[in-house]
């Protein structure tokens, strides 16, 4: 019987084709679940390394970013993680061919935008408590830019009061002069109609250095009416945005328009004082030959006409009138000396609380490796977002006035006065401080300056007071009241600040109840003792540095906080860097694999992995 394997044969053929179609079917999902297991290995991988995150900087700050030495350290220690992977022995039989950092964002690029992310992410678990602090500061900080624009308005009424009563200084002093030279012509002639040869020329002597000073007296004249004019273009621009306060604006006008007028005035008599120079020189020369008169004569006669001679030139001789030197109130003229000089000088002295120990710290700013490139600029966040990073503020740096509760005590730490130097960036804590004193003066003085210009009763005083300092003219009496106006806003903003120095609160817009300095204790300087009355009432001292923070530029505070940040980790570790933190990192890995139930080659594969904190 002759078999046949016809059946045979084509099964063979059937089962070839089958087992064909499954190894196809199971190497294509073999290969799909190797694209898988690489992208697991890559992710895993690169969350080994985001893992290596600095822990000092997390346990001082809550900030999550990975320290690095180097770009080429990042893709070693990837590689090295992922190898762990590769060398598996299963299905996916792989090769690293080399890793490349393709993307890199460091804690200080875009604007500090990846810290201000990280702070939010931490803020978010305090939301309860920053809500309650932040109660109501929107307001306020839209209150303070309003204030803003009367700093601006009091600080340019303050040097504009400065230089005009200078300016009246030196016109009274010519007015003196030309008083003086006055009575020494009196002076002489007693001595000539008497023959007094020695009291004459002693008169004459005194009268000639008189008119000698003459010529620099209108000079020093000049030269206040330059500053003057000077200032005038610093400061003319002022109050013409559309966005600036009416009040401030309007205000701004009338002291612009005296100032000018103030300026033209000294312009005009300038001239005049130069022609009764011209005058005076001419004096001089003919007194000093009166002087002469004396020297050659030996006989009676001779000095009898001598005399003669000199009652005749002396009726000649033309001492020019002053231009007119009104009555004013030296006594108050005095005060308001003593009061600029108070003013003028470290007016942190003023506000300090008696036997307040100020902090000697300081720090370098040369060197500073947190230091934004040209051009580098986030998108920024929202006002809100600003407002919890700056809340951010309170909880992990400390200040004057306490330390932070968000972060631990740090050993030889830097500055103690660190919120100060985020908003001043000074070298010392006493400069810190010292500009923290002077812009919360200037915002009070500014926010009291617009309750003085509201309240007209105090406005009648400080205009009084300017008619007795401006000797009859109308446009310095304008200059000089306002610059009274400034100065008793700011003699009261002196009370204010030492107030919220000792930890006490203080409204931040006042009333007549609220208001303690009357005029005549500003003159008496009552301002440099202790306010008989505190409040509860009103914001205290971290509330008044939560409304300048507000108005501060957000990348400048971002930088700061980097200075603050590296200085206290680098207690703990000498060569961190924030320069070398990383917040995001993305990895380009190119892979040799092989096909296991298919052809015996090789194919290459790229996988990417990205992660950020």
């Amino acid at each position: 019987m002759r078999k046949r394997g016809e059946i045979t044969v084509f099964l063979s053929l059937i089962l070839i084709c089958m087992v064909s179609l499954f190894m196809g079917l199971l190497e294509s999902a073999r290969t799909a679940g190797a694209r898988l297991y690489l992208n697991m290995a890559a992710n895993s991988a690169m969350a080994s390394v985001m893992s290596q995150y600095n822990r000092n900087l997390w346990d001082m700050y809550h900030l999550l970013f990975l320290e690095f030495e180097s770009e080429a350290a990042i893709e070693q220690s990837f590689e090295e993680y992922l190898q762990f992977y590769l060398e598996q022995e299963n299905l996916y039989p792989m090769k690293s061919e080399g890793a490349v950092l393709t993307g890199l964002i460091t804690m200080q690029e875009n604007g500090c935008e990846a810290l201000e992310d990280e702070i939010l992410s931490y803020m978010k678990y305090r939301l309860p408590k920053a809500a309650e602090n932040l109660l109501g500061l929107g307001k306020e900080a839209a209150e303070a830019r309003k204030a803003g624009d009367f700093k601006n308005l009091f600080e340019v009424c303050r040097q504009a009061g400065k230089r005009t009563r200078r300016l009246e200084k030196a016109r009274r002093a010519l007015e003196n002069a030309l008083s003086e030279m006055k009575k020494g012509r009196v002076e002489l002639e007693k001595a000539a109609e008497e023959e007094k040869e020695s009291r004459f020329e002693a008169a004459a002597g005194k009268l000639i250095k008189k008119m000698k000073q003459f010529p620099g007296l209108v000079d020093a004249y000049e030269r206040e009416i330059v500053k003057i004019s000077e200032h005038r273009e610093e400061t003319g621009g002022f109050g013409k945005s559309e966005d600036c306060d009416l009040q401030a604006a309007e205000t701004m006008e009338t002291e612009v328009s005296a100032y000018g007028a103030v300026e033209e005035s000294a312009r005009t008599m300038l001239l005049q004082y130069r022609e009764k120079e011209t005058q005076v020189e001419s004096g001089r020369l003919c007194l000093e030959e009166m002087d002469e008169y004396f020297s050659g004569s030996h006989g009676e006669e001779d000095r009898e006409a001598a005399w003669e001679e000199i009652r005749d030139q002396l009726e000649q001789m033309e001492i020019p009138d002053g231009l007119g030197n009104e009555r004013f109130d030296s006594e108050k003229s005095e005060n308001m000396d003593r009061l600029e000089d108070i003013l003028s000088v470290d007016l942190l002295t003023l506000v300090l609380p008696e036997g307040t120990d100020i902090s000697e710290k300081a720090v370098s700013l040369k060197n500073k490796t947190a230091v934004a490139a040209e051009g580098d600029s986030g998108q920024g966040k929202n006002p809100a977002e600003q407002l919890l990073i700056n809340e951010y503020i309170f909880l992990s740096f400390d200040s004057f006035l306490e330390k932070c509760s968000g972060r631990g005590a740090i050993e030889n730490q830097a500055l103690l006065y660190e919120q100060e130097y985020l908003l001043c960036g000074k070298e010392t804590d006493r400069e810190n401080l010292k500009s923290t004193a002077e812009q919360m003066l200037a915002v009070r003085g500014a926010a009291n300056l617009l309750y003085l210009l509201n309240t007209p009763d105090l406005r009648v005083q400080a205009e009084e007071l300017a008619a007795a300092l401006a000797g009859g003219n109308l446009s310095i009496q304008v200059v000089i009241s306002l610059f009274v106006l400034v100065l008793w806003a700011l003699g009261e903003a002196v009370w204010d600040v030492r107030s919220l120095m000792a930890g006490g609160n203080v409204v931040f817009w006042k009333d007549s109840s609220t208001w303690k300095l009357s005029l005549d204790g500003l003159l008496a300087l009552e301002f440099l003792g202790e306010r008989s009355e505190e409040t509860e009432a009103g914001k205290d001292y971290h509330d008044y540095l939560r409304v300048l923070f507000f108005l501060k530029d957000a990348q400048t505070r971002n930088y700061r906080m980097m200075d603050v940040i590296q200085w206290n980790v680098q207690t703990m570790q000498k060569d961190f860097s924030v320069k070398d933190c990383a917040y995001q990192i993305e990895i380009k890995a190119d892979i040799m694999q092989k096909h296991v139930f298919g052809a015996q080659t090789q194919y290459e594969r790229t996988v990417s992995t990205e992660w950020s904190y």
